[in-house]
This record gives structure tokens, sequence and C-alpha cells, in this order.
């Protein structure tokens, strides 16, 4: 009984929020809320690092949280489900600038990206963007900054 309360009242306040072009899935006490409206243009990204980002030595892996918002991730390789084109995506992760070749391409939130041997001592960023499944870039963006030092052989 009190399950179907709960149900109610979550479809009710739905309905009374005037979420028009939205429809709702109970299942066990979750909703799984789809906004018919939505838009990957309109996610949103965060990103955070458990690596000490001022001591990074070339080759490194260094490991990303990544917090998207209002998208649907999906590997690039595997087709979204059609209630989810709109909204399915992917992130790609950059050094320095988003025109280099991706450092790693994935819909994981919790990645270790390797940086690339070859990086230069000094001052750089991850930039991680959220693409479209089709592979088209979003405004959605972050990026974190980090310090290269010498490597641990001394190069």
């Amino acid at each position: 009984m009190r399950t179907f309360i709960i149900n109610t009242a979550l479809c009710s306040a739905l309905a009374l929020s005037g979420a028009i072009g939205c429809t709702a899935n109970v299942h066990d006490n979750t909703a799984d809320v789809h906004d018919n409206n939505a838009n990957i243009d309109d996610a949103s990204l965060e990103v955070d690092s458990t690596t000490d980002m001022d001591q990074v030595t070339p080759g490194q892996a260094v490991h990303l949280e990544l917090t998207a918002q209002d998208v649907f991730l999906i590997d690039p390789a595997q087709t979204p489900p059609t209630d989810r084109v709109k909204v399915a995506g992917h992130f790609e992760i950059f050094l320095d600038n988003t025109s280099s070749t991706a450092l790693l391409v994935t819909a994981q939130e919790s990645v270790d990206v390797t940086i690339p041997a070859s990086t230069s001592m000094g001052d750089h960023k991850l930039l991680c963007r959220i693409d479209k499944h089709d592979g088209t870039a979003t405004k959605a963006t972050a990026e974190i900054a980090f310090t290269v030092v010498a490597s641990a052989s001394g190069g």
C-alpha cells in the first residue's frame, strides 16, 4: 500500500508541476522520467581527480571522475535506445586543446587517462567534452590543470 501511495504522489507531483511532455515509469519506488523535449545541448560536465595534479610524470595514468548531467552515456560503438537518441553521448578527453587527437573516448564516469610519454615538462590541462552519439561536439566541457615534472628516470 505504501508503494502505491508513493507512486501516486510522484505521478501527481509530476502532473501538477506542469511537466508537459514528460512521461514517468515507476518501478519499485524509483522513477525513470523521460523529458520528450530534452536535448544533449543542455548537458553539463564536471571533472575531478584523486591524482596529485602537481606531480604528474610523462606516461603516468591520471585518474578522473567525470560527472555529467542531462546526457545518456553510451559507448560510441553501441546504438542508443530510440527514446534516448537526442540525449545520447560520450566523453572525449584531450591534452591541452580539443583540436588534438583525443587521448580517450569513453562513456565511463571513472577513468584513467595516460599522459603521453612525449608530454613536455610544465603546465598542461586535460579537456573533457561531451560529444553527441554521432560524434558531434557539444558545448559541455570541463578542464583540469596539471603540472608535468621530470620523470622518475630523470628524463
